[in-house]
């Protein structure tokens, strides 16, 4: 089995190999320093020449423009495509949606570009240009853009299969995560009401509400009262066993809303408020009876409030 890095390799060998130097002058790229608007490439053609390949919608006007003056009058291959010639670029335009495919064979007075271009139709669900630029440029950098557009082509379809089958793997575990959820609420689903505070120097307290009982877990909620001017930026919660044992499952804060540099914080209650959290203890059923600490605590441990009382489960 081909890893994934060996995949891409893959294809930039094929893309390499498979397009020659003057096809590769005529492949769209995005112009230098934009990105390019749906409709519009800049092609890059080298100094031998290039061909290039442009797809357009029936009654749509498509404009082929060049650094510098056409040398002479366009040679064109079909009635069934309007070309209108201007000094430095050309419009051509579909007559019907059964147009045959056309070509356009030109160059510029400076001899920096000669190309011959094909044109044809395709339906309103496919891309269609409007604007077209021609490019005069290096063998190798034509080279690249050509291995670059088709590393592309050919890695769309891998692509698109990844993102179908991340998609049927998010549904399956969503699924699952239900169906588990389901199980838990058959086994077991109760509602105990708890109470405890604890606070810690800057005024802040913890307030213990209640637990749920979900099939082998529990879920301890609380409060964070937040008395303090300064936002509290949870990072930590514990529950330990009255000797130490740890039984901390995932936790969450209501008020969770993060800057991207908080990395790590579970969320932040803001000066003057208060969020709900909640905390799964796994495999409650060990415990039951036994006087449990819940400890919360903000980055390196600031902030600490420790509650050792007032929650024992039954």
């Amino acid at each position: 089995m081909i890893t994934p890095p060996r995949i891409v390799w893959l294809v930039v060998a094929l893309a390499a190999t498979s397009v020659g130097t003057e096809r590769a002058a005529a492949q769209p790229a995005p112009p230098a320093g934009n990105a390019a608007k749906p409709g519009e490439a800049t092609v890059l053609v080298p100094p031998q020449g290039g061909t290039a390949d442009v797809a357009a919608h029936m009654n749509t006007n498509v404009l082929l423009t060049f650094p510098s003056p056409i040398a002479s009058k366009v040679v064109g291959s079909s009635r069934d495509w309007d070309v209108k010639e201007f000094t430095d670029g050309i419009l051509v335009r579909a007559n019907s949606d059964k147009a045959a495919p056309a070509t356009l064979a030109l160059a510029t007075r400076d001899g920096q570009i000669k190309v011959n271009i094909t044109l044809r139709v395709v339906p309103a669900s496919e891309q269609g240009m409007t604007l077209v630029r021609f490019v005069s440029a290096s063998a190798e950098d034509a080279f690249r853009a050509a291995v670059d557009v088709e590393v592309e082509k050919r890695t769309a379809p891998l692509r698109a299969e990844l993102a179908a089958s991340k998609k049927a793997l998010d549904a399956k575990v969503r699924d699952r995560a239900d169906r588990m959820v389901a199980a838990k609420l058959l086994r077991r689903l109760e509602h105990v009401s708890l109470k405890g505070h604890a606070r810690n120097d800057d005024n802040v307290i913890v307030h213990l509400k209640r637990a749920v009982f979900l099939g082998d877990d529990a879920y301890l909620l609380f409060d964070i009262q937040n008395r303090s001017g300064s936002a509290y930026r949870l990072a930590r919660v514990l529950v330990r066993g009255p000797r130490g044992s740890d039984h901390t499952g995932p936790a969450s804060l209501s008020t969770s809303a993060l800057d991207a540099a908080d990395e790590g914080l579970i969320g932040v209650v803001a000066g003057g408020s208060t969020g709900t959290a909640v905390v799964v203890l796994r495999q409650v059923d060990s415990v039951l009876g036994q006087p449990l600490t819940l400890t919360v605590e903000q980055p390196a441990g600031r902030g600490r409030i420790t509650l050792d009382r007032g929650i024992v489960l039954r």
